[in-house]
């Protein structure tokens, strides 16, 4: 097989307000991946079909010397977040061709995912994918947001019968998920 598009979102320029399309954020048609050669050794190479677009990536777009708590975008990369992903090569018993896989992934068609980035990779189970959910809700309500808003309310609020809790930001995906757990 000759080599195929591998486009991805990248990370061109560092906004100072809101991000433009064409300016900070690039799609870049013209990569390339060529599947039948690619060497994976241990670990595997999957097809993106979902990626997560979540606020806490806005503070990432900028110069890599500003100090926060998570890691800049490295500029002219792609950017990275949660996504679903079907495996389409493997070196990796563990990650058998035809499964899908949840974790931290990059804005790009196809990823080369070395061993050690596999160890934060999940592979959704037959019973996780026969439940009928759609593979968004991957990155949605079962992905980061959901655990945000589970984590944070239970063990966190460790809430009791009869109280009363206040949303602060219940139109995002994390407060909406709050707001069904507090019912």
């Amino acid at each position: 097989m000759a080599p195929i598009r591998n486009a991805a979102v990248i990370f061109a320029e560092a906004p100072t307000g809101y991000p433009e399309a064409g300016k900070h954020l690039k799609y870049v048609q013209d990569r390339t991946i060529d599947l039948d050669t690619v060497d994976v050794q241990d670990g595997i190479v999957t097809k993106n079909l979902v990626v997560s677009i979540d606020p806490y990536m806005r503070g990432r777009m900028r110069d890599a010397n500003q100090k926060s708590y998570t890691p800049a975008f490295t500029l002219n990369e792609p950017l990275q977040n949660f996504f679903v992903g079907k495996i389409v090569k493997s070196g990796n018993t563990n990650f058998p061709v035809g499964q899908y896989v949840y974790g931290m992934g990059i804005y790009e068609e196809y990823t080369v995912h070395p061993k050690a980035s596999t160890d934060h990779l999940r592979l959704l189970s037959e019973a996780q994918l026969k439940a009928g959910l759609q593979l968004t809700t991957w990155v949605g309500a079962a992905g980061m947001p959901g655990q945000t808003a589970y984590h944070g309310f239970y063990d966190i609020g460790e809430p009791k019968k009869g109280d009363t809790i206040f949303i602060t930001g219940a139109s995002g995906a994390v407060g909406q998920i709050v707001g069904q757990l507090g019912k």
